[in-house]
């Protein structure tokens, strides 16, 4: 029996536990895996799977041996499963009304899944409430599926497969197109816009690319059914989901102080949590990735405005020259 069935099978064995089992039992239960050989080894070996299976979220007990409960493990059920999710009628009918929306939209990625999902909410709810009438939800009719809708089925796939892709990319903040290979580690939808984050062949690093700008990809097409890449077990998209652009670890960091228009600053504000206020419009700036803070602030027009560093404004100034 190799490793990963028998942690399945323990699992098994101590979710239909009805009581705590002993050490001695687990051995009896499993002859050649924990009883075999020296004592000793066998249980280092346990408790390496133990340790394995609790780093996974299976909560495993072990009771010391009470009037209640006898000695040994056990794995119990209410800990293990989620409740099961309730919502009040309106907000189902709020949710009905919102995946509705934008499955009117054709082009939308995962839109199967999400489909899949709103059938799921109607069948658990016997009774759900006509939406408030002062909220409407629309998606512009007739639009054809975009091309970067396109890019997330295909990334997707590839992620499926771990399988690294071709690119051609325009990046905003230097107007150069290039062609990248990617391992793709994950896609997250950001502020109305899709990013891939992977580790780029190139830049010989992890790298973020704004779906609407990649003009071309292509899935390698060699042994489709071999991985071509693993993605590091530290690495986390939780961590770029609220991250901004400028705040990506691709150089040195560099203080950056910028002054944000009056009018904007309820929107930009939530953006801005990192960063260190001066005043009531001017913000001091960790950056890590100069040529995302630059896209961002020429994405802002003319209400943002860098202060210094003054390198930091002469890139900008080539950057609007080159696209003029």
């Amino acid at each position: 029996m190799n490793r990963t069935e028998r942690l399945l099978d323990l699992i098994t064995y101590l979710l239909n536990a009805r009581e705590p089992v002993s050490w001695q039992d687990i051995k009896n239960h499993f002859p050649q895996d924990y009883a075999k050989g020296v004592e000793e080894s066998n249980q280092r070996k346990f408790e390496r799977d133990k340790a394995e299976l609790i780093s996974l979220g299976i909560p495993i007990d072990y009771y010391s041996g009470t009037s209640v409960k006898k000695e040994g493990y056990i794995i119990e059920k209410e800990k293990l499963f989620l409740p099961e999710i309730q919502f009040t009628p309106q907000e189902s009918s709020l949710l009905m009304l919102s995946v509705s929306a934008v499955l009117e939209n054709e082009g939308f990625p995962y839109r199967d899944q999400l489909e899949s999902a709103l059938h799921k909410i109607i069948s658990i709810n016997d009774h759900i409430s006509p939406p408030p009438p002062e909220i409407t939800i629309t998606y512009a009719a007739g639009r054809r599926p975009s091309a970067r809708s396109t890019w997330v089925n295909e990334i997707q796939d590839s992620l499926d497969r771990r399988k690294t892709i071709e690119i051609v990319y325009h990046a905003f903040s230097t107007g150069e197109t290039t062609r990248r290979e990617v391992d793709p580690y994950g896609l997250i939808f950001r502020r109305g816009n899709w990013t891939l984050i992977g580790w780029d062949h190139l830049r010989k690093d992890l790298r973020s690319f704004v779906l609407t700008r990649i003009k071309d990809l292509k899935i390698n097409p060699r042994r489709p059914g071999t991985q071509d890449y693993e993605i590091p077990e530290d690495f986390s998209l939780k961590g770029y989901q609220n991250q901004q652009q400028w705040e990506l670890d691709f150089h040195q960091p560099i203080r950056v102080t910028i002054r944000v228009s009056a009018h904007r600053l309820p929107e930009l504000l939530p953006q801005l949590t990192t960063a260190k206020r001066a005043n009531a419009n001017t913000f001091h700036l960790k950056v890590t990735n100069r040529s995302g803070l630059i896209s961002w602030i020429l994405s802002q027009k003319t209400d943002v405005q860098v202060v210094d560093p003054k390198e930091i404004r002469d890139e900008i100034r080539e950057v609007l020259h080159k696209l003029l």
